[in-house]
């Protein structure tokens, strides 16, 4: 009798739980994922462009790009540009705006990451990787403070995730869906 009630009040209990976590396969689709990139990328040329004739003498402008499911859609389309991004980097690279790359991939994957990232056609000016032993946001944020140190001027921010835009050092933000944590 016991594990008859036992029995009944898990399997009420397991009714009232949430499911589990979303699978891959709950993801919304490539063709929403991509048109939810245009949506969020819509304007940032537009806007380099005008940034870029305002800029003050001497003033050395940049963009700083996330690369996994930013630059490269690593979860939709093996690491095939993400072409709203590439156009990006391209009009900075047309008006000569500096192209920074900011990744938590750590500092072993250098050099399989630039080849990865020249494949898909982008010309990169810096990369950095994160440090081991430093997590993603703290990688981050020196990124961004090396690239200050440098002199330039953040414009740009594009990333997909909240540690991509986690202390500042940037002026305008593109935020590229996440889908609930889903993507990395």
């Amino acid at each position: 009798m016991r594990r008859l009630v036992l029995l009944t009040v898990l399997a009420v209990v397991a009714t009232l739980l949430p499911a589990a976590p979303s699978s891959s396969a709950d993801l919304p689709s490539a063709a929403q994922w991509r048109a939810d990139v245009r949506e969020v990328m819509a304007g940032s040329r537009a806007h380099l462009a005008e940034r870029a004739a305002s800029a003050a003498p001497g003033e050395r402008l940049a963009i700083n790009l996330d690369v996994d499911n930013t630059m490269l859609a690593t979860e939709y389309a093996n690491g095939e540009p993400v072409r709203p991004v590439l156009r990006l980097a391209r009009t900075a690279r047309r008006l000569g705006v500096a192209v920074l790359v900011n990744t938590a991939r750590d500092e072993s994957q250098r050099a399989r990451t630039a080849r990865k990232l020249a494949e898909a056609g982008y010309v990169v000016d810096l990369l950095c990787l994160r440090q081991r032993g430093t997590g993603a946001a703290a990688g981050k944020q020196r990124c961004r403070a090396w690239f200050a140190d440098l002199g330039y001027v953040l414009v740009a921010n594009v990333g997909n995730h909240p540690h991509d835009f986690t202390g500042g050092g940037y002026e305008r933000a593109y935020r590229l869906p996440r889908y609930g944590g889903q993507l990395s």
